[in-house]
């Protein structure tokens, strides 16, 4: 088997028959298994993957326990050469598979390589990785953090991987609810070189599940799950020089302006202070990083773009 195709899956059905179709209408030579981890879904989730046709899925059902946990559960029942995950209301462009895993067959030292993605938002924008038109052929990153830190060029279903690397990893961290995918990409960094193709060839598409489910309702559930630094980089730290690589400081300061961006919308102020203490100098340089390393010097201004923000946030159209 040379890829298989991870997906986990929870109250799936609105755009779940989209996302499945996008695999098995790739023109590919290689051969392929979907693997759909049912996570707790409550709707008719199941139903729609077991009327499904295609010899080559498979169901495992499981209680509710994350998605982390449904990843890492798919990869366990895994027989391909390489791993891709797969979110069920995001989809592939057509040259998915045969591109990425003619790329790892190619470049033998590379551990991971990604396409270029379209996120679509509520708002109606699309948005593409700044890196996005620089590039005109696939090549392997000479710096993954650096390229990284400029760019933040991955994404879920935009990654393949070589699956001896995830299994040496131990899979994502199931305790981590938000940015496990950042932390999960550092990790895999750290084992060998990463490769890029600079074509769309996934499309980030939750509008529609978003607004199901409501979009403060979505974002409290983020905010309030925000680790701090020191414990979202527990692993990779230990697999750097003790001399932290410029790349990865600025990598992570970018992850930690995110993060303390969601920590302070979760009213935790102490906490989210102290992170833009630490590491505001390496914070993305746009409005919210601006304000951020603005406010940080004492609690009154802090606790004053706190309530600027929340009230920001909380009052979205």
């Amino acid at each position: 088997m040379d890829i298989s195709i991870i997906i986990p899956v929870y109250n799936a059905v609105p755009l779940l028959e989209r996302c499945l179709d996008s695999i098995f209408n790739q023109t590919t030579l290689y051969s392929y298994e979907v693997i759909l981890v049912d996570d707790g879904s409550t709707d008719n989730s199941v139903e729609v993957i077991k009327a499904r046709h295609e010899k080559n899925i498979v169901l495992y059902q499981q209680q509710n326990a994350g998605p982390s946990a449904a990843r890492n559960k798919g990869v366990e029942l895994s027989k391909g050469r390489y791993c891709a995950y797969l979110d069920a209301d995001d989809y592939w462009e057509q040259g998915f598979i045969e591109k990425t895993v003619t790329f790892l067959d190619k470049y033998l030292d590379c551990v991971a390589v990604n396409v270029a993605q379209r996120h679509l938002t509520v708002s109606g924008s699309s948005i593409v990785p700044i890196c996005y038109a620089q590039y005109k052929r696939p090549f392997i990153l000479d710096d993954f953090f650096s390229f990284w830190a400029d760019n933040m060029h991955v994404c879920t279903g935009s990654v393949v991987i070589r699956k001896e690397v995830i299994v040496d990893i131990g899979g994502m961290r199931k305790d981590l609810r938000i940015t496990e995918d950042l932390e999960f990409w550092g990790m895999v960094a750290t084992y060998g070189k990463w490769g890029f193709i600079p074509e769309i060839l996934f499309v980030s598409d939750g509008v529609n599940v978003t607004r199901t489910q409501g979009w403060l309702n979505k974002m409290m559930i983020r905010w309030n799950n925000a680790p701090n630094i020191v414990d979202w980089e527990k692993r990779i730290i230990k697999r750097l020089p003790v001399t932290l690589p410029l790349g990865f400081l600025r990598a992570r300061g970018r992850i930690s302006r995110n993060l303390t961006y969601c920590q302070l919308l979760s009213g935790r102020l102490g906490l989210s202070r102290n992170e833009a203490l630490k590491y505001g100098m390496y914070f993305l340089k746009d409005p919210i990083g601006r304000l951020m390393n603005l406010a940080k010097y004492t609690p009154i201004t802090w606790w004053m773009l706190a309530k600027c923000l929340q009230y920001r946030e909380y009052n979205r159209k």
